[in-house]
């Protein structure tokens, strides 16, 4: 029997094809660069395809792959559900990503963005009652629409908490600092932290904190902060000397000096309320908007060094900025209508667009889709500490039992 083209077509793609299958490295490569979304249609072509990309191996390669090519995420207005946008550097034009609205938040609240990492986004939905401030803390991966609630962690007293993401060398590991107050002693407020860890999946208290991050100018609440080098890093007061506190992956504290602005300036030429800390190409610094100009500061080497003081074409009484963040060497400011990049490199700023209607406390953050997951399996040391907790915890109902019974 004569082969026929389209019959030897199909023969050689097949035969081509299960090659590529058979060597799995090449196959895994090839499925590496597809968007999430694709790889999730992947899954149901057999049990071969569904099996080369679930496991963690691929989640890391997959996620080396997204990192080339980088967008920001975006949530323009807060509404009942948190919708997500993605904007491409260069084209910044709004592509819907998600629609994030998990089962079991406070419906009475919106859901607010504050971290991105590694594909996941950290939200927070606020709680509060009389004297107590607090918050429900989601983890989530817009691009898998997988969503993970925290555990309530100790109530916050008279303040509400103020909370930070980190993450580790581990793409898969990251922290969740919450500073909260449990009332009034003496002194004024006593401050304490407690720390979530994705490995554990439980609170731990770590011990007191010198000083409470303060209101970031137009950001709601005081979970501001930027993750950079290892540590976290939170704006506590603008008064001379200005203070930042910053911990880092091992749990320590630490405070340092806003830099120097002399008393015989003007107000508007000091430190203003219109301050930020940014990750700017892997270095800590901080941006101060004046009226018409702007200051970048560098921390280099145990100090802050001024790179950058530059014009500033939108700071006036009608556009004032409500959101400011940063990717590689690129500068992002959101006001109520549109939004402004300056690129350090060229040091010159562009005027963006905006979405259909106004900015609402907005949030924006530098993202690339990843598939892990918010959830860790625990680990063998952890499942030991949860195994020996629960055996402690039923040794001692036993003896209070045993006593109760001789009482």
């Amino acid at each position: 029997m004569v082969e026929t083209r389209a019959q030897q077509r199909r023969r050689v793609t097949s035969l081509t094809w299960d090659d590529v299958e058979s060597k799995q490295d090449v196959f895994r490569d090839i499925l590496s660069r597809l968007s999430v979304r694709s790889i999730r249609s992947v899954k149901t072509v057999n049990r071969y395809w569904r099996d080369s990309v679930r496991d963690k191996h691929f989640a890391t390669i997959h996620l080396a792959q997204s990192r080339k090519k980088p967008s920001y995420i975006a949530c323009p207005r807060v509404n009942n559900a948190m919708e997500l946008y993605l904007l491409k550097p260069g084209e910044f034009n709004f592509r819907h990503h998600a629609t994030v609205d998990p089962p079991g938040r406070n419906a009475e609240h919106h859901m607010l963005m504050i971290a991105s990492f590694n594909g996941l986004v950290c939200c927070i939905n606020q709680l509060s009652d009389e004297n107590e401030e607090d918050f429900q803390i989601w983890i989530c991966n817009p691009s898998t629409e997988q969503t993970l609630l925290l555990p309530q962690g100790r109530p916050s007293f008279w303040t509400e908490p103020s909370i930070g993401v980190a993450y580790g060398p581990d793409m898969s590991e990251y922290k969740i600092f919450r500073i909260v107050s449990d009332g009034e002693n003496g002194a004024g407020l006593h401050i304490e932290c407690e720390v979530y860890s994705s490995s554990t999946g439980a609170w731990r208290i770590i011990g007191a904190v010198p000083h409470l991050p303060m209101y970031v100018f137009l950001t709601p609440h005081r979970s501001s902060h930027v993750f950079v080098g290892g540590k976290i890093y939170w704006l506590v007061s603008l008064e001379d000397p200005g203070i930042i506190l910053y911990v880092d992956m091992e749990e320590r504290f630490g405070v340092m000096e806003l830099p120097y602005y002399s008393p015989d300036l003007r107000y508007e030429d000091r430190i203003t309320v219109t301050t930020y800390l940014i990750n700017l190409g892997g270095s800590l610094s901080l941006v101060v908007l004046h009226v018409d100009y702007f200051d970048i500061w560098e921390w280099k080497e145990a100090s802050w060094v001024l790179v950058i003081e530059d014009y500033l074409p939108f700071m006036n009484f009608s556009e004032t900025v409500l959101f400011l963040t940063s990717s590689e060497k690129e500068i992002l400011c959101v006001t109520e209508w549109q939004w402004w990049t300056y690129h350090v490199n060229t040091r010159k700023w562009e005027e963006r667009g905006g979405p259909p209607t106004q900015f609402t406390s907005p949030a924006m953050f530098p993202f690339t889709e990843s598939l892990l997951p918010c959830k860790l399996s625990l680990s063998v040391n952890s499942l030991y500490i949860h195994v020996c907790t629960i055996v402690c915890f039923l040794l001692h109902c036993s003896l209070i039992q045993c006593d109760m019974l001789f009482y």
